[in-house]
């Protein structure tokens, strides 16, 4: 199925973009590449490793950009104790982070423990908003099943995180195979994620993420939403940001 941009301008595509550099071996001259392309083509955040987030901090401030940093806490596995975790996202706000997208503790939902899920997730929400940061929640689709979605999803959306996001972008595709599921930002599970929070949060945002490389993708995850094109309930992450603002830039000169 084709999809158009529904009304909305390039630009509005564009803000509601997390461009992420998050490639263990990314350098310092990468992370100035990202925040000047974010910057010149109108994306609503970066977001990068804890290694690199003051660098990033300085970027945008020395540049002016309209510019939200993000980074990544216990990423890619979610598999450090709560203490860590809110630890780490002290730390991110004190190198002047806004955002953090933090990996549910997929550990705990496949030992069914979501009791302690919920714990970790509640106690963290509270400490990122105490810091003056939105958090979102990593909930790495390719590794639940149905049944695990479900409850996961009601714990996130029940937790006080701002947002639901769906992957990593580094998951284990032979596990994702062996429970029937494909890697990355899937339809389907951003479907459930919208259904779902209308019985539990119907504001808390949705971001899909890991392995979006086109406008198509982009729109139609949008409609699976259920949300407007707008950065407080609707986020993307890609590395693809250009390739995404290149599509764009070709679909507006050909109108």
């Amino acid at each position: 199925m084709a999809y158009g941009l529904h009304g909305y301008t390039p630009s509005q595509v564009m803000g509601v973009i997390d461009s992420t550099l998050l490639r263990p071996y990314s350098t310092l001259a990468e992370v100035r590449s990202l925040v000047e392309e974010a910057a010149a083509m109108g994306c609503y955040s970066v977001c990068v490793n804890m290694a690199h987030a003051a660098y990033a901090r300085h970027l945008i401030d020395e540049g002016g950009h309209r510019l939200r940093l993000c980074t990544v806490i216990d990423f890619p596995f979610g598999a450090s104790t709560t203490d860590v975790r809110a630890e780490a996202i002290r730390r991110a706000a004190d190198k002047g982070v806004e955002e953090v997208d933090v990996v549910a503790p997929i550990t705990y939902v496949k030992s069914g423990r979501l009791e302690a899920v919920e714990r970790d997730l509640r106690r963290l929400a509270s400490v990122a908003h105490a810091e003056g940061a939105l958090i979102k929640v990593i909930v790495e689709d390719a590794y639940t099943t149905r049944a695990e979605k479900e409850a996961l999803y009601r714990v996130v959306m029940l937790s006080g995180a701002d947002f639901i996001k769906t992957s990593t972008g580094f998951e284990e595709p032979s596990y994702a195979s062996s429970l029937g599921n494909q890697v990355g930002a899937r339809v389907e599970n951003v479907r459930l994620m919208a259904e779902l929070s209308k019985a539990y949060n119907p504001n808390i945002g949705i971001k899909p993420a890991g392995g979006i490389r086109s406008v198509s993708q982009v729109m139609e995850l949008l409609e699976a939403s259920g949300r407007p094109l707008d950065p407080r309930l609707f986020r993307v992450g890609t590395s693809s940001a250009r390739r995404i603002w290149e599509e764009l830039q070709r679909t507006s000169q050909s109108i």
